[in-house]
């Protein structure tokens, strides 16, 4: 499998939402309306009815690709004005029932429903993706190699989807443990070599088990049809500014593999520090060789090392230092449920606001 060169660390986001009814807060099935009105090809169906992808294209830089991200939302929040919808960004709904919504009429998603039965049922749950470019696959695999270390890092700073089907989990991103539930979810192995990646994606293929590459929904996945790594592991956010850190910390980690030597470790490693991130965000156990520190240290040292080296993003990387000081979107939706003890209020804080 060829991988299609990329100009070096070029940037692209994928972001789900949530359509909600204004009066009840509920999800609507409104897609099919935006459809019909915006013929923006940055605006895109998604399985649900009641949920729309925003996409961007190749940007220089974080900033480029969250204003063009900006831009599209905006043609979109617009309409919502006249036929009563709002805009959500949480990797979960907090109330929704899943027996109530409805699948987009499509045959890949009526396919992906047939095979999956009841877990894809329960799939109301909403994702951020980051894409990265790079030259070529050799720098892209020792890239990818070093995502999966720090998947934990996006992570616990995207977590938003603490409550689900009327519930606090219990768990900040809950919306990973539904993934996960899916056989080719969640955190993949590392690879020693590219070949072993294509070998893992051509006996899936031979199988029949997969058509292409988006049949594989790893935390993070090699795309050599785009000259990228994409990281799949963000819980969806509402605030631009969060979704803007998130990919600097792509874009530093990726200039950084350049320079650091990646050593493959234990699996069960990084499935533990997944969870720590899932359950306590920033706060969470990060295990590495050198031993055990948090997530929240270990994000403050890569940003430092980054400073040390490169320096390149250092606006954007001063908004990321910023976020590991704030509280998170799933920490805040708990304290307003502490506050209120009101579902709606929740949700209200999900809500994406163009003067955010």
């Amino acid at each position: 499998m060829k991988f299609k060169k990329s100009k070096p660390f070029t940037v692209g986001i994928e972001l789900e939402v949530q359509i909600l009814d204004r009066e009840s807060f509920e999800l609507t099935p409104k897609s099919k309306v935006i459809f019909e009105n915006i013929k923006n090809p940055n605006v895109q169906k998604e399985f649900l009815q009641s949920m729309v992808e925003f996409v961007t294209g190749v940007n220089e830089s974080p900033e480029e690709a969250v204003e063009e991200l900006r831009e599209s939302v905006r043609e979109v929040l617009e309409m919502g004005d006249n036929e009563s919808f709002f805009l959500s960004a949480s990797g979960t709904h907090p109330f929704a029932d899943p027996s109530r919504i409805r699948v987009t009429e499509n045959d890949r998603y009526l396919k992906l429903l047939e095979e999956f039965q009841e877990v894809l049922r329960n799939f109301l749950i909403y994702g951020l993706h980051i894409h990265v470019g790079f030259p070529d696959e050799e720098r892209a695999l020792n890239a990818y190699n070093l995502y999966v270390k720090y998947l934990p890092l996006f992570l616990a700073l995207s977590a938003s989807s603490p409550f689900f089907r009327g519930r606090n989990t219990g768990i900040l991103s809950y919306r990973t443990k539904i993934f996960e539930q899916l056989p080719r979810a969640g955190i993949p192995q590392q690879f020693s070599e590219y070949g072993e990646f294509v070998e893992l994606y051509e006996r899936l293929k031979e199988a029949g088990l997969i058509e292409s590459l988006k049949d594989v929904w790893w935390d993070v996945r090699l795309r050599p049809d785009f000259g990228t790594v994409e990281l799949r592991v963000c819980d969806s956010v509402s605030s631009f500014r969060r979704i803007e850190g998130l990919a600097t910390l792509a874009v530093i980690l990726g200039e950084l593999s350049l320079i650091k030597e990646v050593q493959i470790d234990f699996h069960q490693i990084h499935v533990q520090n997944k969870w720590n991130a899932a359950r306590y965000g920033l706060k969470g156990k990060f295990v590495k060789r050198e031993g055990t520190t948090t997530v929240g240290r270990e994000l403050h040292e890569i940003v430092k090392e980054y400073g040390k080296r490169f320096g390149r993003l250092r606006e954007s990387a001063r908004v990321l230092v910023d976020l590991i000081s704030l509280p998170t979107q799933a920490e805040l939706q708990i304290e307003e449920y502490r506050r209120t003890k009101d579902l709606k209020s929740v949700v209200k804080k999900s809500l994406v606001r163009m003067e955010e």
